[in-house]
């Protein structure tokens, strides 16, 4: 019966040859008759002719060549499944022989193994060399422990007492492949050699999968992987040098182990590269390395040097939830596309200096516990810092946001520098807080300026910053020095409810918006608006309180100045003022002195009805062009001086007494009433 199965297979092995056989046969008398009919053709052409009856013998000649012909293309395609065969059978071979050898117990012949394999895979192609390659991959995910690498034992076994009186002892065995340290890293050795430009076989457009693997002190520089290039979860130990090497597809560096210095500087990713939950345990090098599709470092751990700078990222840079604990470095690195630092904590000083984000970057909860730096540094899309921590000093200065700037509720412990920065769209730092300096001078606001409820606990300085559109500081909190001298404010100007508690300056200020609002405003110290132009339609300062001295000398009211119900605790100084609108001081109090000497009121009307001087007042050669009220005001009982007005209506003002002075309190001067217009 096994003998007549025997004969059964063998039969149908023929058969199946045969069967597999007819098709190329037939394919190959097809073409046999169409070259032979070709060579016919060609002859009969440069052949003389005649119209005799061809001879048997010519006829028998051409069907001898067409068979002839016939039977050499069958012999050649015969002879390629031979080859073919031989040469599957070679490769099962080599490979069989290389594999066994690489699961020698003696390093020597793994050793050898790695070469065997590396050479079938350079005499193959395809699939072959791709099997060749998973090989000395494979090998390099197997469980190693970096202490036993270089052991000569191969077998530790360990024996413990019976568990009770009369069982058993136990006994542990633990197999170790011999110093596979060196064979590990000949491998290593020989798939770099493979992906250099230099090598004479080139595995560049294979795949290499070394997921989980334990690599020593690797060297892959210069070299180029075409295919996907698979290292999640690898432990790097010691140094892994990557420098000037090319990915063309997908790299996958995901929650691999960096324990040595990381060097990557001028890598090239032209596909997504991703680095999520990586950690850097020393220096990280990726200066000048250029990613082409999107870059994922999110929640990776640097906890050396991260160093980025010059680096190119064309596609989305991810560095959510990233940890930076060393220096992290990112000076004239280009960011193409957007990129995200949500969350992000930098633990040690990080340089964004001259960086370019070319879509939105979003630092948006990200923690800077030391200094972080982006002087000079470009935002071409929108950029948010909303509840982002400060921790050290925070420099801005000469940075340019040519979108949307969002700083809400962002947490300034260190000094804040924004010097001459330009914010070309909306800038927000609403309830922001500032705890120490926070220096704004020659900053440009293009668009609006949201400043509402932030908080200033140092000093905060605004000299000669431009507000071209809305300005408003609503509800902030100075809490030291603010400095406002030589800004210009060409939109409205809001400052209503704002409390100064340090002292405040405002000189030489420009409010060419329709409103300049610091409706009940709390000024605490020393209030300067010396020389300042209110070109609006209106100043309001209706109910804002001066505990200190305040000084408008020489300034410009073109519309209404409304101080109506102001409280002025120190000295009220609006020395050579210009009231060109309505001035309005009613139900004002004058706890100190009121000093408004060579001031002119030339507006529709001018109101100081109920005010209350409790300190003196000078009026001395101030003019007062139109109707004036000091009805029911109370001119208290130091001297308050009207002499030698520069003009006197008409109308003239209205006072709680006749012309001729009758009723006139002592304390108002000049004694005979009214006063007389001195002579220009």
């Amino acid at each position: 019966m096994l003998k007549w199965v025997g004969k059964r297979n063998k039969a149908i092995g023929r058969h199946a040859g045969r069967i597999r056989l007819f098709p190329a046969v037939g394919i190959a008398l097809v073409a046999g008759l169409a070259v032979a009919f070709a060579a016919y053709s060609f002859l009969r052409w440069i052949t003389p002719t005649s119209e005799a009856k061809a001879a048997p013998i010519d006829i028998t000649r051409v069907a001898l060549t067409i068979v002839a012909g016939v039977g050499g293309v069958v012999a050649l395609v015969i002879a390629y499944r031979r080859q073919r065969d031989v040469e599957q059978s070679r490769f099962v071979e080599r490979f069989g022989a290389a594999a066994a050898q690489l699961g020698a117990t003696d390093v020597a012949v793994r050793i050898a193994g790695v070469y065997a394999m590396a050479g079938v895979a350079d005499e193959s192609d395809g699939l072959r060399r791709q099997q060749c390659i998973d090989v000395l991959c494979g090998y390099l995910r197997l469980p190693y422990t970096p202490d036993l690498g270089g052991n000569h034992q191969t077998k530790d076994v360990r024996k413990y007492p019976a568990a009770e009186p009369s069982g058993p002892e136990t006994e542990q065995h633990f197999e170790y492949r011999q110093n596979d340290r060196e064979v590990r890293n000949t491998i290593v050795r020989v798939i770099a050699d493979h992906l250099r430009s230099e090598a004479e076989y080139h595995w560049s457009t294979s795949n290499f999968d070394f997921r989980t693997a334990h690599l020593e002190d690797v060297d892959l520089s210069r070299t180029a992987f075409c295919g996907a290039a698979r290292f999640e979860g690898v432990t790097f130990t010691g140094d892994a040098a990557f420098g000037g090497a090319t990915f063309s597809g997908d790299a996958a560096f995901g929650g691999a182990t960096f324990s040595g210095e990381a060097q990557f500087s001028a890598a090239t990713f032209g596909d997504d590269a991703s680095f999520s939950e990586t950690k850097f345990s020393g220096e990280a090098q990726f200066d000048k390395v250029t990613f082409s599709g999107a870059a994922r470092f999110t929640a990776a751990t640097f906890t050396g040097l991260a160093a980025f700078g010059g680096a190119t990222f064309s596609g989305t840079a991810h560095f959510s939830e990233t940890v930076f604990s060393g220096t992290a470095r990112f000076t004239e690195t280009d960011f193409g596309d957007g990129a995200s630092f949500s969350e992000a904590q930098f633990s040690s000083t990080a340089w964004f200096s001259e960086v370019r984000f070319g879509g939105p970057a979003f630092f948006s909860g990200a923690k800077f516990s030391s200094l972080v730096s982006f002087n000079a540094v470009t935002f071409s899309g929108v950029a948010l810092f909303g509840l982002t921590t400060y921790c050290g000093d925070i420099w801005f200065d000469k940075a340019t946001f040519r979108h949307a700037a969002g700083f809400d509720e962002a947490a300034f412990s260190g000094h804040a520098r924004f010097g001459k920065a330009t914010f070309a769209d909306a800038a927000s730092f609403v309830k922001a807080t500032f705890n120490s300096s926070a220096r704004f001078d020659k900053v440009s606001f293009s668009g609006s300026a949201w400043f509402g409820e932030t908080t200033f606990n140092g000093s905060a300085e605004f000299d000669k910053a431009i507000f071209s559109g809305g300005a408003s500081f609503d509800e902030a909190t100075f809490n030291g020095f603010a400095g406002f001298d030589g800004v210009t404010f060409n939109g409205d100007a809001g400052f209503d409810g704002v409390t100064f508690n340090n002292d405040a300056g405002f000189d030489e200020a420009i409010f060419n918006g329709l409103a300049a609002g610091f409706g009940e405003v709390t000024f605490g110290g020393l209030a300067r608006f010396v020389r300042a132009a209110f070109n609006g339609i209106t100043a309001g300062f209706s109910r804002a309180t001066f505990l200190g001295d305040t000084r408008f000398d020489h300034v410009m009211f073109t519309g209404t100045a409304g101080f109506f119900g102001v409280t002025f605790g120190g000295t009220a100084g609006f020395v050579e003022v210009t009231f060109g609108g309505a001035a309005r001081f009613d139900s004002v109090k004058f706890s100190g002195p009121a000093m408004f000497d060579k001031s002119t009121f030339s507006g529709p009307a001018v109101g100081f009805s109920e005010a209350v001087f409790r300190s003196g007042a000078g009026f001395s050669k101030a003019a007062f062009a139109s109707q004036t009220s000091f009805l029911a005001t109370d001119f208290g009982s130091e001297q308050v001086v009207f002499t030698e007005p520069r003009q006197w209506g008409p109308p003239s003002p209205e006072f709680d007494w006749s012309e001729g002075g009758q009723g006139k309190p002592a304390n108002v001067e000049p004694a005979d009433w009214p006063p007389v217009v001195a002579i220009s």
